[in-house]
């Protein structure tokens, strides 16, 4: 669970992420994102079919502790990590597709992880999902600072061009001031496990970028953005659940595991790809 001051700093990471977002696009980005209603649909497929039935099958084929497994299925289950924007904004291409999928799938989450859990779960015991309190906060720190940088954008263009980059790197440097605050953590949770494990968790990983990558075409960019969304998955709402649902059964922890291992391969993956792009651009230039 979070801190008190870890959220301040997610608060102004996600603030900062979504408002400079919205700094950079107008209305009708963001219209045109739903236009493109193929993508969208293979975003939420690859988020909410794909990757789940893959998770699932994954714990029917490779003996694994319980608890493990539970992990996995949560996860696979949970699309929507608040953590994928810090990497999928960085496409300036296609930052509207970054800022909207990034809102639509983590709000989806929240309604429909449950039903996915309640399907694929193992066991009987009901759980506790804090619908109200998730739908606030993606409501307030996901949507509001969006339609806000939009908002501004169209009242006063030359203002939001000026306030774009300070405000994204705010909220960068509020990630790596978060993720250096939950190190310990994580590192902790991550030790607890043995090598076979964490080597299956990165393999989860690397397969769920392949499955977004995959789905996310024609266009380049919109693989790089769907390949990270896809790949990092609700770790907050996972551990929301377990804590309220299963007190006590130590899923708590190869979850956190997961939020530290899912981090450095979408850190790799986003500096490759965006040294290979401006390479592109470059060329095309010449």
């Amino acid at each position: 669970m979070l801190e008190p001051l870890d959220w301040v700093v997610v608060i102004v990471f996600l603030v900062g992420i979504m408002g400079g977002i919205g700094l950079q696009v107008s209305w009708r980005d963001i219209a045109d994102v739903f236009r493109q209603r193929g993508l969208m649909v293979r975003a939420l497929l690859a988020n909410f079919v794909v990757v789940p039935a893959l998770g699932v099958l994954l714990t029917r084929l490779i003996p694994m502790q319980p608890t493990i497994a539970d992990a996995v299925v949560l996860l696979a289950c949970s699309p929507g990590g608040i953590s994928a924007v810090q990497f999928t904004s960085k496409r300036k291409q296609v930052v509207a597709f970054a800022g909207a999928s990034a809102f639509i799938i983590t709000a989806l989450s929240v309604f429909l992880s449950p039903i996915l859990l309640f399907i694929f779960f193992p066991g009987n015991e009901p759980l506790v999902v804090p619908y109200a309190r998730a739908f606030w906060l993606v409501a307030l720190l996901l949507l509001a600072p969006l339609a806000l940088g939009v908002l501004v954008r169209e009242r006063a263009e030359h203002l939001a061009d000026q306030l774009a980059k300070p405000v994204e790197l705010l909220g960068t440097l509020a990630f790596v001031v978060f993720v250096a605050m939950t190190l310990s953590r994580r590192q902790a949770a991550t030790g607890a496990l043995n090598g076979g494990v964490v080597a299956g968790m990165l393999g989860f990983i690397v397969i769920t970028m392949i499955v977004g990558w995959t789905m996310g075409g024609p266009k380049r960019e919109t693989r790089q953005v769907l390949a990270s969304a896809t790949s990092m998955r609700n770790v907050a709402l996972c551990v929301t659940i377990t804590t309220g649902s299963f007190p006590g059964a130590g899923i708590e922890v190869p979850l956190v595991a997961f939020s530290a291992l899912m981090i450095p391969p979408n850190m790799i993956y986003t500096i490759v790809t965006m040294a290979l792009n401006s390479r592109a651009r470059r060329r095309e230039a010449t």
